[in-house]
C-alpha cells in the first residue's frame, strides 16, 4: 500500500478497492452522492429567532455540535450559531433557496454544495480505526448517535457526526485534504481489512 502511496499523485483520491488484510472488512467507507450542501449562520443576536423559525419549518436545530434531522434535511452544528446543512438528492441553488426563505433576515447562507468529499464511514472495526488519529472520545459512553464534531484529524480538519449505533459516521472533508485524508484512513485501517468505493465519481 506504501508504494501505492507514493505512486499516486498527491492530488488524486485513493482509488476505489480493498486495503490491507485480505478475506476481511472491518471498516468500509463510501463516497456519498447527490447530496447539496450550504452552511447556514446566524446574524448577530439572531441565533434563538433562527433556530425557532428553522424549528417552526420542522428542522429542530441545535446550537451545539450535534446533528438535527428534519423536512429532508440534515444540520450538524459547527460553531455558536453556525450549521452545515445536507439535503440528499436536491440541488445546490435549491437547498439555498430553500435554507434563504426559512432564514429570511435572521441568517447567511453559502452553498457549499462543491466544496467537501463526504464519506460514509462505518464497519465492525470502524471505531478503532478512526481513534487513530481523531482526536475526539469516540467511546459509545462519550459519543453517541446524533453527537457531531469539528476538528482535525491527522492535520485535516473535518466536520462529522454518528449516525446510528452501528457504529456509522459521517464525514465532511473539503475537497482539497481528501486525498491526505483518505490515504490516513486507509492506512489506519488496513489491520482491520478496509473497503473503499465510490472514489471513481472523477
Amino acid at each position: 500500500m506504501s508504494d501505492l502511496f507514493q505512486s499516486l499523485s498527491p492530488a488524486r483520491l485513493l482509488p476505489a478497492g480493498h486495503y490491507g488484510v485480505e478475506g476481511i472488512t472491518g471498516v468500509t467507507a463510501q463516497v456519498v452522492t447527490n447530496l447539496a450542501a450550504a452552511t447556514l449562520v446566524a446574524r448577530k443576536g439572531k441565533t434563538a429567532a433562527l433556530i425557532a423559525a428553522a424549528t417552526a419549518s420542522g428542522l429542530p436545530l441545535v446550537d451545539a455540535p450535534k446533528a438535527s434531522f428534519g423536512a429532508g434535511l440534515e444540520a450538524i452544528g459547527t460553531g455558536p450559531g453556525k450549521w452545515l446543512v445536507f439535503s440528499e438528492g436536491s440541488t445546490g441553488a435549491a437547498l439555498r433557496r430553500r435554507l434563504e426563505e426559512l432564514a429570511t433576515d435572521l441568517g447567511a447562507v453559502t452553498d457549499q454544495s462543491d466544496a467537501n468529499l463526504v464519506l460514509d464511514i462505518s464497519g465492525p472495526k470502524a471505531r478503532e480505526a478512526l481513534v487513530k488519529g481523531v482526536a475526539v472520545d469516540l467511546d459509545p459512553r462519550a459519543f453517541m448517535p446524533g453527537d457531531a464534531a469539528t476538528t482535525p484529524v491527522s492535520h485535516v480538519g473535518v466536520t462529522f457526526w454518528q449516525r446510528d449505533n452501528a457504529p456509522s459516521y459521517r464525514f465532511a472533508v473539503g475537497n482539497t485534504f481528501a486525498p491526505a485524508f483518505l490515504r490516513w484512513l486507509a492506512a489506519s485501517a488496513a489491520e482491520y481489512g478496509f473497503a473503499l468505493s465510490g472514489t471513481d465519481r472523477g
